[in-house]
């Protein structure tokens, strides 16, 4: 009976100091964890957040400027660094039979133009067809592209005859994986790379490879992506996102137009983007003042804009120059806050984003 006293009481104290040694354990554990806040903690997705900014800081800034092809002169754009790409979409005429304004001034400020396609038949209907204008026959006979291509399924076999006896190449690409703005920007894609060529060769010669702190771009105008159905839109859209990663266009301007608005491809950091449009909401002074003098009407982006993540969620989003700016506090992403219905009154606008965007804007006429 003694021997079993004793054993009990040795049992309670290995009990005991167990017991000791969990409490213990667990104490010290949740000390830990507190000092210490978890990956999802609110305080540990700020600390990775402000590393993430601090990393960008450190990380040194390109300047990219976007240049409105609507501003006369084009602030040092070159247009023989331009190019046009004209989907199968109406090209609408004015009430006198006239190029619209966007699509006129999108064709003049470039120097290489590709029909995708059935755009090939839009072309020749609004300038060569019944419904041209009989008063710009000259000038619009002198707007011939520089490449047809495509599948080449909505060609018209007349319009096909006319652009090759203007010996225009034509080159179908039969990959239904592709789009045939895919298929254009191929095209484009083979252009800018001889371009970059002699640009560089150039730039060696003259010893000079940047302009006013900015890096040397060149500019891809996709005509006629909205308007049309829904989804063709937004396959448009997917393609200037996922063509605007490659490595070709990392320093090429990419922008869809219509006679209603626009919207531009803009990259991320490091990249801090400026972007010059047309009419922004500011005192134009004697630039104002010579528009009213001459009674011409003009056309160009207007102040009205919108930031709209693609691809991705941006969770950092900086901006000077509009009327409700962004902070980097408030990411932007489909679900969360989606920046419509801006304003800019800057004549200068900076964008600088932690993923890809789209700077939207409307089309005025003045």
């Amino acid at each position: 009976q003694s021997t079993m006293t004793v054993n009990a009481h040795r049992y309670c104290s290995y009990y005991l100091i167990l017991l000791l040694f969990s409490n213990i354990t667990i104490l010290l554990s949740s000390a830990f964890s507190a000092t210490r806040p978890s990956a999802e903690s609110p305080s540990a997705k700020t600390i990775m957040s402000d590393q993430a900014s601090q990393e960008e800081r450190r990380t040194p800034i390109t300047r990219r400027r976007y240049y409105s092809p609507f501003l006369s002169p084009l602030h040092g754009s070159n247009t023989n660094s331009a190019a046009l790409i004209i989907l199968n979409t109406p090209i609408k005429l004015t009430a006198n039979s006239s190029l619209p304004d966007v699509f006129r001034v999108l064709w003049k400020s470039t120097s290489f133009h590709v029909c995708a396609d059935g755009g090939a038949n839009r072309l020749y209907d609004a300038t060569i067809g019944p419904s041209s204008s009989g008063d710009d026959i000259d000038e619009n006979d002198a707007l011939v592209p520089d490449l047809i291509t495509g599948d080449l399924d909505s060609i018209r076999s007349d319009v096909r005859s006319y652009y090759e006896k203007k010996g225009v190449p034509i080159v179908c690409v039969e990959d239904q994986n592709y789009h045939d703005l895919d298929k254009s920007l191929m095209a484009v894609e083979k252009w800018i790379e001889k371009l970059t060529t002699t640009s560089s060769s150039s730039s060696s010669s003259n010893g000079d490879n940047e302009s006013n702190g900015f890096n040397q771009s060149s500019q891809a105008f996709i005509y006629g992506g909205f308007g049309g159905r829904f989804d063709q839109e937004m396959a448009c859209i997917n393609t200037l996102y996922s063509w605007g990663q490659k490595e070709a266009f990392q320093q090429t301007q990419m922008s869809i137009f219509d006679e209603e608005t626009g919207v531009i491809l803009l990259p991320e950091a490091p990249i801090s983007n400026e972007i010059l449009i047309r009419f922004p909401d500011v005192e134009e002074g004697d630039d104002n003042e010579s528009r009213e003098k001459s009674d011409q009407v003009e056309v160009g982006e207007g102040p009205t804009c919108g930031l709209i993540p693609i691809g991705a969620r941006c969770d950092r989003v900086y901006t000077s120059g509009l009327k409700w700016n962004l902070d980097g506090d408030m990411p932007l992403e489909f679900g969360g806050l989606v920046s419509s219905s801006n304003r800019i009154v800057d004549k200068v606008v900076t964008v600088k984003t932690s993923s890809p965007l789209l700077f939207s804007f409307e089309i005025v006429k003045r």
